[in-house]
């Protein structure tokens, strides 16, 4: 159940296949439900800054997600994004990954409950 908001410096040529694939890789890596889609993507082209030694293309991908995930979890999320990335925005595209780790119990989901008390249906110790 994470949410993302990707943020680009430039507009995406194809965005549902760009959001399509971003999701895919969220299925594959974190094992999400294949119908867990909660994404906002937002392509400024004014009002995005970035470091002043770099003028390029720039994407940044956050995420909260359940806490749980290993480090080899997250280290092939990492590199499946940037890659997603590179093939939007071309090999200097920069990209970063910010993921925000949420415990379940401060996650708030169906009908007020506390994700802690919820069956989900997938897993976050992988």
């Amino acid at each position: 159940m994470p949410f993302s908001r990707i943020t680009t410096n430039f507009c995406l040529e194809n965005e549902s296949v760009f959001i399509d694939e971003f999701h895919k890789i969220m299925v594959d890596v974190l094992k999400i439900p294949d119908n867990d889609r909660l994404v906002a993507l937002d392509q400024k082209t004014k009002g995005f800054y970035q470091p002043t030694n770099y003028s390029g293309k720039y994407i940044v991908f956050e995420i909260a997600m359940f806490s749980g995930r290993t480090i080899e979890t997250k280290r092939k999320l990492y590199k499946d994004l940037i890659a997603l990335a590179s093939s939007v925005g071309g090999e200097s595209c920069r990209a970063n990954v910010i993921l925000k780790e949420v415990e379940k119990e401060n996650w708030g989901v169906e009908r007020g409950q506390p994700a802690s008390d919820v069956d989900l249906g997938f897993k976050t110790n992988i």
